[in-house]
């Protein structure tokens, strides 16, 4: 499920290593887990030995795919189990907020999918590594969900648009888009989780913050020099102004109209439009509203109001009829309560 350990830098600090340990449903995180992750990381603040936490991952193919949405709709079709799904919410919100928020530096190598939950506690490190294979997205809004862990005001603090276009449409963005726009701080090839361990393990760390920041980043700058690789094409570089045009402004539905002029277009923009099309209306107006609201309240209400609206959402029903139609039946045919942006109903919230 979780793996915890630590290894003894060469000046005797030492580094906890924090590994999502459930390959076969890549890494998708569970309230277990979750939890477990939570206890590791108080007492390894509670450590005066531990400088720092490595963050990383099982297998091949995912550092974390997010929170195990199968699991969270068994809570939403059992009669008074509900309240499990609120628990994962809010402990793995409280968990990116812990990271984000960690007195110790934070490394995380991210490589393969990252989605989801996966990219907020990938994008809660205070340092981070991306290996080329690296696919990244908050696909929420196809399941009647919302871009959340953080990312109302994270994803949407992405350079030229690109945070809102990703909120709105779920799409995908590859390693190389994720250092362009300061996702990851460096590119890299195919290294390990033990070789990572291994190099850092060789730094003077001083326990000290601001001087152990530095210093990291400093060598982060080194680890990918020495390790360069060929990089995949940009996705986002070459089409940054055609979707800082097509989100900017600040009305939902003049934005929407854009997104379905270009929804036939036959590239990424136009398949992230189309997405958006396809995806849950009250989910767009509410990352709309999330996000506006993001900008005039701190972490600590952000992280209250982010946890409210997924109890919204887990009894809403358009998150329940989103995984069924994705995940369950796998029809693709979700039927969604409100059919367009204006049909949306949020009065229940304090948006």
């Amino acid at each position: 499920m979780v793996r915890f350990d630590s290894i003894r830098a060469r000046n005797g600090a030492r580094i906890g290593t924090l590994t999502l340990d459930a390959p076969a449903r890549l890494n998708a995180q569970t309230l277990a887990m979750v939890d477990a992750m939570l206890a590791q990381l108080d007492a390894w603040q509670a450590d005066p030995e531990v400088v720092a936490v490595l963050v990383s991952a099982s297998g091949e193919r995912a550092f974390c795919a997010g929170g195990d949405i199968r699991a969270l709709y068994d809570a939403m079709v059992t009669p008074g189990h509900v309240d499990r799904g609120d628990r994962f919410f809010a402990h793995e919100y409280l968990l990116c907020h812990r990271v984000r928020h960690y007195p110790k530096p934070v490394v995380a190598l991210g490589f393969g999918a990252i989605m989801g939950g996966g990219w907020g506690l990938y994008s809660a490190a205070s340092h981070r590594l991306i290996r080329t294979d690296a696919q990244l997205a908050m696909p929420e809004i196809a399941i009647g969900l919302f871009p959340d862990v953080g990312a109302s005001r994270w994803l949407h603090a992405l350079p030229d648009g690109l945070g809102r276009f990703l909120a709105l449409t779920g799409s995908r963005i590859n390693a190389s888009d994720a250092v362009a726009s300061g996702v990851a701080h460096g590119l890299t090839g195919a290294v390990g989780q033990d070789e990572l361990a291994h190099a850092l393990a060789e730094l003077n760390w001083q326990g000290a913050r601001n001087r152990d920041d530095d210093m990291l980043s400093d060598w982060l700058a080194g680890f990918v020099r020495q390790h360069r690789t060929e990089a995949p094409a940009s996705r986002w570089v070459q089409a940054r102004h055609h979707i800082e045009d097509l989100v900017g402004g600040d009305g939902l539905e003049e934005i929407a109209a854009r997104l379905q002029r270009n929804a036939k277009s036959d590239d990424w923009v136009g398949h992230g439009c189309a997405h958006f099309l396809a995806g849950a209306p009250t989910s767009a107006t509410l990352i709309w509203r999330l996000a506006e609201r993001a900008l005039r309240i701190d972490d600590d209400a952000l992280l209250a109001l982010e946890t409210e609206v997924a109890r919204f959402c887990l009894r809403h029903g358009d998150f329940r009829e989103g995984v069924r139609a994705k995940l369950v039946d796998r029809d693709g045919l979700p039927r969604w309560r409100a059919t367009t942006l204006a049909d949306a109903q949020l009065q229940d919230l304090p948006l």
